[in-house]
């Protein structure tokens, strides 16, 4: 082929036209491989915070709620062979009022309820969150003192915040504002809970409606981020979120206190 501009544009053009599909056929496969892959993740959750796996429970239903605008998605696990025995109840809750030092942050909560009627937090897992690694991070590793505090426990019981605020979490070292996050959505999980089992109190509710739909949701970004600095403690009163209407779900309602 003869050497020419319009030979060279050409050329250029087709190369650069050849890799933005390959560009985009790869992106295409990769973002649904990291979907199914968050999906099984999110799957696997749901039997783990209860204790039991896919082979002896199954997902009886997904109910999708919103609360101060934000998805919380209760799933109702129930025995495989014996589908009348409830197991207990999964629920994937994001912070709502509060955002960890890298943005909100995910948990799956699991609950059970004894023959009193009594629930109990049967188990905790970080679905998302982007912590500082060995600092908020360390949320991600079994037995944390934020997994201890909450594990055991009637969450009715549970005061919201952090210990040095008076609260009943153990915060993590040098990650106050991880810590706070960490339990509002947990917080926030309690709050969905009694919302799938009627004992939230809706006359005390704003923005807390039940819509229809399945559990693959993802919450709407905060709405402040937390200014950057080197030490997550010195962010304490400075990067907090504007509080929305979020729960605050003891005893079985909400306010905006």
């Amino acid at each position: 082929m003869k050497s020419s501009l319009k030979n060279m544009v050409l050329v250029l053009f087709t190369i650069t036209f050849v890799s933005a599909l390959l560009v985009g056929a790869v992106d295409m496969v990769t973002k649904d491989t990291i979907a199914l892959t968050e999906q099984q993740t999110k799957n696997d959750a749901k039997f783990a915070v209860l204790n039991t796996t896919a082979d002896k429970a199954v997902v009886e239903a997904d109910s999708l709620y919103n609360i101060s605008g934000l998805s919380v998605v209760v799933s109702k696990v129930v025995d495989k062979a014996d589908k009348t025995k409830v197991l207990g109840y999964a629920v994937e809750a994001p912070s709502i009022t509060k955002t960890g030092y890298g943005g909100r942050i995910t948990l799956m909560v699991g609950f059970v309820e004894e023959q009193s009627g009594q629930a109990t937090i049967n188990g905790i897992e970080v679905l998302q969150m982007s912590e500082t690694p060995g600092l908020g991070a360390n949320m991600t590793k079994e037995g944390n003192s934020l997994e201890r505090s909450a594990l055991g426990k009637d969450p009715a019981q549970l005061n919201y915040a952090v210990s040095k605020e008076g609260g009943s979490f153990d915060a993590l070292t040098g990650s106050t504002i991880s810590s706070r996050a960490y339990a509002n959505a947990v917080e926030t999980a309690y709050a969905g809970y009694l919302k799938a089992t009627n004992q939230l109190d809706e006359s005390k509710v704003k923005g807390a409606t039940a819509m229809s739909g399945a559990s693959n949701t993802q919450a709407k970004e905060p709405a402040t981020q937390a200014k950057e600095t080197t030490n997550e403690e010195e962010t304490t009163a400075v990067g907090e979120p504007v509080d929305v209407e979020g729960p605050e779900a003891q005893k079985g309602e909400i306010s905006n206190e």
